[in-house]
């Protein structure tokens, strides 16, 4: 099992992962906001179905915060992940990563050459290693 085809993946979703994890970010806040609303309510007996109305919305919204905040741990780990493999590479190997993987920006190794002055095979040889040192950092192997 080749575990830089895992690393590969990771890096591509990145920011796929960054946006989701401010949207279940927010998405929580507004669930216990709710809740917290929900509650006052019960409380107070304003509720338009009387008190099992107000309990199972209750009971419905701390099963979706529960929800949310499982999704968003998986999101976090992922995101953990990437953040470790990251503070393991130079300002060089993190460009390189970022251009070929993260934003898989066009013409990458042609944007790397003028940037850092090296050939063309230097910076594909300098992916490999970039990878392969993610991949390390990440997984503690390169394959099994």
């Amino acid at each position: 099992m080749d575990y830089t085809v895992f690393a590969k993946d990771l890096l591509k979703r990145k920011l796929t992962l960054e946006s989701a994890y401010e949207a279940m970010s927010e998405e929580l806040c507004e669930l216990e906001a709710e809740k917290t609303s929900t509650r006052s309510n019960k409380e107070l007996n304003i509720s338009a179905k009387g008190t099992n109305g107000s309990e199972d919305k209750l009971i419905n919204l701390i099963y979706r915060i529960d929800d949310v905040k499982f999704r968003r741990g998986v999101v976090e780990r992922d995101l953990k992940l990437i953040n470790r493999g990251m503070s393991v590479l130079t300002d060089y190997e993190k460009a390189i990563i970022n251009g070929f993987f993260i934003t898989e920006t066009k013409y990458a190794a042609d944007k790397l050459m003028e940037k850092f002055y090296k050939e063309r095979t230097m910076i594909y040889n300098d992916r490999s290693k970039a990878l392969e040192k993610f991949t390390r950092a990440i997984y503690g192997m390169l394959a099994i």
